[in-house]
């Protein structure tokens, strides 16, 4: 296992977003917070994973909801993965575009888009910046350049995600996705760019990010290491 996602405690999120593939879990983000009732347990666990997978190279901080609405488990998973593994690189996955220290304390921090008009509004923070574009119907027509012109310098990477639905387990998810993603011309389009691409940034296409295997395991609230999303 190279990859570890490491989820905050599940509540309410302040974004809601219509297209979010957390609400296509059939489990419905139920999971017992053991980060709260057993927070020995689950950060025992959580080291005893990180040591006992000595290929682990990369920690992603994310949610079913905005990881930085429970900023505490942030800081304390920052603060475990360096005093257990200093070599390993962190990541946090956010839409919290507000300014805020603690993503200078990650190695990576992770800008999640899902309207093009906002790229603009957004003052970056950390060591590596990462923005990931959510391909909804607010990119058609856009080609590579009109990202390129428009990101600040401090961007070195850029992901572009397609939308995945929920293969009918959340029937309102699957419609809002079929109605709202990004055009079928825009993404050929786009794929051909970046293939194209010759520049300094590094850019990718991801049409599978829920697809976990041979690519990361899910450690969540309860303090158990899953080996997909579920």
């Amino acid at each position: 296992m190279k990859s570890l996602q490491i989820v905050t405690p599940h509540q309410e999120c302040i974004f809601n977003c219509p297209f979010c593939i957390a609400k296509a879990h059939s489990h419905n983000n139920k999971f017992i917070n053991n980060y709260e009732i057993n927070n020995d347990l689950w950060k025992n666990n959580l080291i005893n994973v990180i040591n006992t997978n000595n290929d682990l190279k990369y920690v992603v901080i994310t949610g079913t909801n905005e990881p930085m609405q429970s900023k505490s488990c942030v800081q304390d998973i920052i603060d475990i993965v360096r005093n257990t593994k200093k070599d390993i690189q962190i990541e946090i996955q956010t839409r919290m575009h507000k300014e805020d220290d603690i993503y200078k304390s990650v190695d990576v921090t992770c800008y999640s888009i899902s309207n093009f008009n906002l790229i603009k509004n957004i003052n970056p923070i950390g060591n590596t910046i990462r923005y990931v574009f959510i391909l909804t119907e607010s990119f058609n027509n856009k080609r590579l350049t009109d990202y390129l012109d428009i990101i600040p310098e401090e961007v070195t990477q850029l992901t572009f995600k397609t939308l995945e639905n929920s293969n009918g387990v959340n029937i309102e998810l699957d419609n809002w996705i079929n109605n709202h993603k990004v055009d079928e011309d825009t993404l050929k389009a786009l794929e051909k760019d970046i293939n194209n691409y010759c520049g300094k940034l590094s850019i990718r296409l991801d049409k599978s990010c829920m697809d976990a295997e041979g690519r990361y395991k899910v450690f969540r609230e309860d303090g158990n290491l899953y080996d997909d999303w579920g």
